[in-house]
């Protein structure tokens, strides 16, 4: 799948830098750089663009809704797609010069807008995102976007547009970048899990998700699985360094790499030493404090550096393991004589509204 969402990646730098773009020079990119007074009325709403992934969690259920709320609004025009013709979808959107597009689905359909931008140029000027909560978890668009119901989200995201305040709201995050190989182009995403809590989330999809339990049941109970195989799983080898300096090797019941501030179920990683750098590493051994600290982390919302497990900030980290791995919610398998090299120097912007 998420070699599919990459075929067209040389041509975006140009649609993007072409006439399509220069057509929508409105007062609201002037509102963006500052040009303008917040409150100078926008006379020319920006081109949105939606894009709707029809196999997504939430809307597998339907996505009629979608339609009826764009009825009326001019300049927005929506994508109804498949996962494999996202990429298609995206550079639609830049040849219609959308200045913001609005991803209705989850997590792993975050990723792969991500790699259709972000694999296209490495200076395109690029749109900002809204991400609707339309998957199962939904960790990046929660932690960057915008939560609630994706038809809350969605009436939230026009409403600003028609009233000129989307600018106001638009805020730059680093994106968590994946390399499995020089010969492969990256892939993009959130968070990436990796060792015996990978076998946790296998587990989780086939046993607990099919029951539809609302997703905090579902949550929940995919933590209770997760704990326990903390206690009891094996673990997997693994060899990190940062730099080509080493940082640990051994067994682990997780590795986590993440540029999310807050992760599932709203736990967030306490570092000890302040650092700018982008990417939170998150690893813990397996056994009793491992559960420990799980449980200790649901509770408090918070894990920190402690027996058995290490929170640190890095900019650039590399993983050596054989196994499966997860990038937001898609499953990839690595070989420890490939080394997964993770990086946090890419940035996009998102509109982060009030929840």
């Amino acid at each position: 799948m998420a070699s599919k969402a990459f075929s067209y990646h040389f041509n975006m730098f140009t649609v993007y830098h072409g006439t399509a773009r220069s057509r929508h020079n409105s007062q609201f990119k002037a509102l963006w750089r500052g040009d303008l007074e917040a409150s100078d009325p926008v006379t020319t709403l920006p081109p949105l663009a939606v894009i709707t992934n029809r196999g997504s969690t939430r809307n597998l259920r339907g996505d009629a809704w979608v339609d009826p709320l764009l009825a009326g609004e001019a300049g927005v025009t929506h994508h109804k797609v498949d996962a494999g013709d996202i990429a298609a979808a995206v550079a639609a959107c830049a040849r219609d010069g959308a200045e913001t597009i609005v991803v209705n689905g989850g997590d792993g359909t975050v990723g792969l807008v991500f790699a259709a931008l972000l694999n296209s140029s490495a200076s395109a000027r690029l749109p900002a995102l809204a991400l609707l909560p339309a998957g199962k978890t939904n960790m990046t668009g929660a932690d960057w976007s915008l939560r609630g119901s994706p038809e809350a989200a969605l009436t939230a995201v026009l409403r600003a547009r028609r009233e000129g305040t989307l600018a106001q709201h638009v805020i730059t995050r680093p994106v968590l970048t994946l390399r499995q190989s020089a010969e492969a182009p990256p892939l993009y995403g959130a968070f990436f899990g990796a060792a015996e809590v990978v076998d946790g989330i296998r587990f989780c999809r086939k046993h607990i998700y099919p029951l539809k339990m609302p997703n905090a049941f579902s949550h929940a109970a995919a933590i209770g699985v997760l704990l326990t195989r903390a206690l009891f799983g094996g673990g997997g080898q693994m060899a990190v360094e940062n730099e080509a300096q080493a940082i640990e090797s051994g067994t682990f019941f997780a590795v986590i790499v993440t540029a999310l501030d807050e992760m599932l179920l709203g736990i967030r990683a306490e570092h000890g030493a302040m650092t700018s750098a982008p990417l939170s590493y998150i690893s813990l051994r397996p056994g009793l404090g491992a559960m420990r600290a799980g449980l200790g982390a649901l509770l408090r919302k918070r894990i920190a550096a402690g027996a058995g497990r290490t929170v640190e900030r890095f900019a650039r980290v590399s993983l050596a393991f054989t196994g499966a791995y997860t990038l937001d919610g898609e499953l990839y398998e690595a070989d420890a004589a490939q080394p997964l090299v993770l990086e946090g120097n890419r940035t996009l912007d998102f509109i982060r509204l009030p929840a």
